[in-house]
């Protein structure tokens, strides 16, 4: 399977391209950057210590035209750019770039209706199931005892808070709840918190690759759920995963618990 990388020059871009210069079911056929096609070529060549007959370009187009599936992780604008492409070339997509808002969120709904897409917050496989553990939980807590909330932490230079992860629990508890989650979401905090409220806390600081912890408290007890990331390569791999997983599979916006397989509550 050809895979191909829009962003290469990021951290999240270098550590997809070694994972899948490393996966032998997979060829990273091409990537694209925003700047020295030299200076990408080196980065990854060092990564592996090979010489690859990788295509770098800076042409979506070509990037659609070597590569059977799109590995996304950039920013909306560069995600959005793509998008048309894709569907053009009739490319799936693995899309782990988050900061979306509603109106761009759209766009990829959009665009699912005639490729197929895995949208993810969080490619790590650890999350994902939290996030599946924070739905079941939610549902058999009643929201009039128990209040919730989700902590992150990330690195200093992280840009969106709260982050994609944390907005992805809150939509998961939320629906494990059966409530819209804009309509009890609670960042940051102005006045006493309401029943039925999801709060949601930031820490942004150092080289954190990122921490995420969801609380469910009452007057008498506190369950507490966390998952920590300890370096990138966990990201990369559920990308490559995801990627993969795509190969095959009708138009539709897919999640990672598609990926993995859960069952709906």
């Amino acid at each position: 399977m050809k895979i191909a990388i829009h962003g290469v020059n990021g951290k999240m871009g270098q550590e997809i391209a070694r994972a899948a210069l490393l996966d032998s079911d997979c060829e990273l056929s091409a990537v694209s950057v925003r700047d020295s096609h030299s200076w990408a070529n080196r980065a990854l060549n060092s990564i592996c210590d090979i010489d690859s007959p990788l295509k770098t370009t800076s042409n979506l187009e070509i990037l659609c035209q070597q590569s059977d599936v799109i590995i996304d992780f950039t920013r909306p604008d560069a995600t959005l750019s793509l998008l048309p492409i894709c569907q053009r070339y009739d490319r799936p997509m693995m899309i782990g770039t988050t900061g979306f808002n509603a109106e761009t969120a759209a766009w990829i709904e959009r665009a699912a209706r005639h490729i197929p897409i895995v949208f993810a917050a969080n490619t790590s496989l650890g999350v994902n199931v939290l996030m599946e553990v924070a739905k079941r939980v939610a549902s058999v807590l009643p929201a009039e005892d128990w209040d919730v909330e989700i902590f992150e932490s990330h690195h200093r230079r992280k840009v969106d808070a709260p982050s994609g992860t944390a907005l992805k629990l809150g939509e998961q508890i939320a629906l494990g709840r059966e409530v819209n989650l804009a309509e009890h979401m609670v960042y940051p905090y102005e006045n006493a918190r309401k029943t039925g409220d999801i709060g949601f806390s930031v820490m942004r600081g150092g080289e954190i690759s990122g921490e995420h912890t969801v609380y469910f408290i009452n007057d008498h007890e506190r369950l507490e759920f966390t998952h920590r990331a300890h370096d990138r390569s966990i990201f990369a791999r559920g990308a490559l995963i995801a990627a993969k997983w795509l190969q095959g599979k009708p138009a539709g916006l897919y999640s990672m618990a598609d990926v993995l397989g859960f069952r709906q509550v």
